[in-house]
């Protein structure tokens, strides 16, 4: 198959990755390419070293926050692409005026939706779906149970899934550090984790983009020391370094995580997670994952101490049950249904619009 991915004008393929929907798209795209398929991935830049060939047709750069101008110039010369030569399109990202060419492609087209069910997607992606032509596919159970009831449809699960090869578990007598990695914000809520590293006296390792400036500034830069460091945006060989020498991974977000990679990278690094429920999914039930519903730090205490008897083995077997080549698998499985589908006479047909949103397309 030749596979088209659709990420949006302006995102960077290169790492450190501002998010995990950039690193489940490089790394699904080069287990499709393992597997013998051709890819192309619309982004703006990607590392030299890729497998899968970068397309930009956005010819013009525009800003973080475009107008609706550029909205309806960067949609035009995404419709101008030979859509011919693919098989069909998988969109990753929320650019309602790039999504609305899914009604005039007559391809099979596919969304993985990896964000809730927020007023704003639910909206455009009704309308997308009223017809047919586009295809959901949810990651994690919590994310399906949101979409279900906001389309009314039963959306297909497939959990994303990580290449192991990227995170090697290295069993090491010297643990020294708590580990907490993901975007700095509130959401994410990294104040919890130093909280409970002072608490408990241990050293705290911190990773991660800094997305809210003056949440770093008022929660995390008075704290940093010896004991709490900021270790800045690592690429994934950075972060799997750092991760051979943590007692454990600590995910204290307070909102409802779509999936919890981040997590499980850790885990196929052989470190327990330790964390509220809402930071991990909820049927994450396994005996190297300990969490609680409740958002006090002071209840972590207990989950750390319990968590330095769980093995890197133990870890690492649990992520292996989400491997990339299992995800791989799962999504060429839908692919040629809709490709089959479409060969026996049901067609993607239709010439219908959606009306461009004049809102700011949200890449999260």
């Amino acid at each position: 198959m030749r596979i088209l991915l659709v990420s949006g004008p302006g995102i960077s393929l290169k790492e450190p990755f501002d998010s995990g929907i950039e690193a489940f798209m490089v790394s699904f795209a080069n287990q499709l390419i393992n597997e013998g398929h051709i890819v192309d991935i619309i982004a703006a830049e990607a590392d030299v070293d890729s497998k899968f060939t970068l397309i930009n047709p956005f010819i013009e750069s525009t800003s973080d926050t475009p107008n609706a101008l550029e909205c309806i110039r960067e949609e035009r010369q995404y419709r101008a692409m030979h859509i011919d030569q693919y098989d069909l399109i998988h969109y990753n990202m929320f650019y309602p005026h790039l999504l609305n060419a899914v009604l005039n492609f007559n391809k099979p087209s596919f969304l993985t939706l990896h964000s809730p069910a927020d007023e704003t997607r639910v909206s455009t992606y009704k309308q997308l779906s009223s017809d047919g032509k586009l295809k959901f596919v949810a990651i994690s159970e919590r994310i399906k149970s949101q979409w279900d009831e906001a389309l009314g449809q039963d959306i297909p699960l497939i959990n994303n899934g990580i290449n192991m090869d990227i995170w090697p578990a290295k069993n090491s007598a010297k643990r020294e550090y708590l580990l907490w990695s993901a975007r700095i914000n509130q959401k994410k809520n990294v104040a919890d984790a130093i909280k409970l590293a002072k608490h408990m006296q241990l050293p705290l390792k911190i990773a991660g983009r800094i997305v809210d400036q003056s949440y770093f500034d008022d929660e995390v830069r008075p704290h940093l020391g010896n004991q709490i460091e900021y270790v800045g945006h690592l690429t994934q060989s950075e972060l799997s370094r750092l991760s051979h020498r943590a007692f454990a991974y600590l995910a204290t977000a307070t909102w409802q995580e779509p999936f919890g990679l981040a997590a499980l990278e850790m885990l196929a690094s052989g470190i327990p997670v330790v964390g509220y429920n809402t930071a991990v999914p909820p049927n994450w039930a396994n005996e190297s994952v300990f969490t609680t519903d409740s958002l006090r730090w002071q209840d972590l205490i207990r989950l750390v101490e319990q968590s330095y008897s769980i093995s890197s083995e133990t870890c690492r077997k649990f992520a292996s049950s989400m491997s990339i080549q299992q995800m791989t698998v799962e999504y060429i499985k839908l692919y040629r249904e809709a490709l089959s589908q479409e060969a026996n006479g049901d067609e993607i047909v239709g010439n219908h619009s959606l009306p461009v949103s004049l809102s700011n397309p949200q890449t999260l």
